[in-house]
Order: C-alpha cells, then sequence, then structure tokens
C-alpha cells in the first residue's frame, strides 16, 4: 500500500454478484473508486449495463469490469463467472457473494417451491461459487465477503425462510474462514439492518410498493435501529470495502453488523 491511512484496492480483481441493483451496485461502485477491476453477475443484463457505466465514471475509465448475465443457481452460470474472470484477469482477489432474494410467507402457509429456491438462492449458489472461486483465492491469498442480515440471529415470523438462510451463512463464514485460514484467505460477512433495496420489490413472494412504503416507516423507528432511519446501501458497501481491503488483514471469520444498533435492542415485532 501506498499510504497506511488509506484504502488501496487498486489493480485488484473483484466478483460481486447481484450486482444490477440495491447493495450489490453500491459494492460495485465503490469497488470501482478504489480502483477494483470487476466481475459484475446479476440476472438483469439491461442493468448490469448500467451499472458497468457507472463504475467506470466512478473510476475515470482506469478499470476493467466484465458482466456476467443469468441465474447465480446455475451451476453453468457459476463455472462461467469464475471461468471468464480468470480468462479476463488472470486472477481473482476478491468474491463477494451479495446475491440472494426476499421470500415473505407465513411458515404454515410457507410452499416447497418457494423454500427450495430461497434456499439454492442464498445458500446453495454461495457454497458452489467460492467452491469453484477457492483455488484462485489461495493463489492470491484473497478473501471472502458474504452478504448476510440481521435476520441471521433475529427472529422475523414471517421470514423465516429467509432467516434460515441467512443462519446458515453466518455459520459457512466461521467455518470456511477456518478451513481457509492457513491459505491466508480471509472470510467475513457483513449483516445489515433494513435496507431500501429492490430486493424487497421483486417477484411474486416480495412485498408491493404500498407494502413496502409502509415497511419503511416501522424499519425507521429508533426503537428498531437505535440510530434512527434506514440502512443506506452505501454504507454497507464502505463495510465490505474496508473488509475487502489489506487495513482488514487480520479480521477473518467475523460477522459485522451494519445495522444502527438493531442487533442490540429486543424481539422484532411481527411483519
Amino acid at each position: 500500500m501506498s499510504n497506511n491511512n488509506f484504502i488501496d484496492l487498486r489493480g485488484k480483481i473483484a466478483i460481486v454478484t447481484g450486482a444490477s441493483a440495491g447493495i450489490g451496485e453500491a459494492i460495485a461502485l465503490e469497488l470501482a473508486r478504489q480502483g477494483c477491476h470487476l466481475t459484475l453477475c446479476g440476472r438483469d443484463e439491461a442493468r448490469l449495463e448500467q451499472v458497468k457505466r457507472k463504475c467506470l465514471e466512478a473510476a475515470n475509465g482506469q478499470i476493467k469490469v466484465a458482466l456476467i448475465s443469468g441465474d447465480i443457481v446455475d451451476a453453468d452460470v457459476q463455472k462461467r463467472i469464475v471461468g471468464t474472470t480468470f480468462k479476463v484477469f488472470g486472477r481473482i482477489d476478491i468474491l463477494i457473494n451479495n446475491a440472494g432474494m426476499a421470500y415473505v410467507r407465513n411458515p404454515s402457509k410457507t410452499e416447497l417451491e418457494g423454500y427450495n429456491k430461497t434456499m439454492r438462492t442464498n445458500v446453495e449458489s454461495v457454497f458452489f461459487l467460492t467452491q469453484a472461486a477457492i483455488p484462485y483465492l489461495i493463489t492470491s491469498q484473497g478473501t471472502v465477503i458474504n452478504i448476510s442480515s440481521i435476520a441471521s440471529n433475529k427472529g422475523i415470523p414471517n421470514y423465516a425462510v429467509y432467516a434460515m438462510t441467512k443462519a446458515a451463512l453466518d455459520s459457512y463464514t466461521k467455518s470456511l474462514a477456518l478451513f481457509l485460514a492457513p491459505h491466508k484467505v480471509r472470510v467475513n460477512s457483513v449483516n445489515p439492518g433494513s435496507v431500501e433495496s429492490l430486493i424487497y420489490l421483486r417477484g411474486k413472494d416480495a412485498l408491493s410498493e404500498e407494502q413496502y412504503e409502509q415497511f419503511k416507516v416501522r424499519q425507521s423507528s429508533s426503537d428498531l435501529h437505535p440510530l434512527g432511519g434506514m440502512v443506506k446501501a452505501s454504507e454497507v458497501a464502505d463495510a465490505v470495502t474496508y473488509l475487502a481491503s489489506d487495513r482488514a488483514s487480520f479480521i477473518t471469520g467475523q460477522i459485522v453488523f451494519v445495522d444502527g444498533g438493531r442487533n442490540i435492542v429486543g424481539a422484532l415485532p411481527r411483519l
């Protein structure tokens, strides 16, 4: 690093899944500002192209950006993400497992299809994409950052399946950190509180816009987030950027909450 007082990711190669909107887009933009070359992954090709343009602008054209469109649960897409990144850039330094889905359903009425889709998206895809990237991360002594959720350790009745996936992700973070520590590969998780994100508005299992507006009012209460308001995607991106950098060189296996204090207050209300 040129100056120990600053984060320097210039020339690093980062994969960001779920990069077409929300937290993923914010992470991609911040990594671009720090000089990272990027592979951006998502299902919405048009939105990925928009994020690519924003990243190139943020980096003043000093980086390269590769795009991979497709469903993250598809094994061929996972292989393409890793293979294309190595082919284009020659190595992989940072893997950001951000892609995920919200599933809002009363546990007594949860369908097998929704359960399986949520598990595959939020857990299975992370496991096998990371598995494919591990040899490259060992070579670069890189880092993995999983985007989890406050739901991993806070019960939320109608998000039971989603909460299960995030608890699994936190456990995976710790186990993988121990497995990769001898290779000097770091693994951490960033767990946001409620973030304004398109994840809540997508698909038949997500909230309607009217429900989401009501949701935002409730989540902004200082009873839930002691600092008040909802988490900004840029605040999550800042935490990710720090953990991806050499400034966090002795941090691994950690669950980092970006939640305005929500993790230290009582039980959450029904949503």
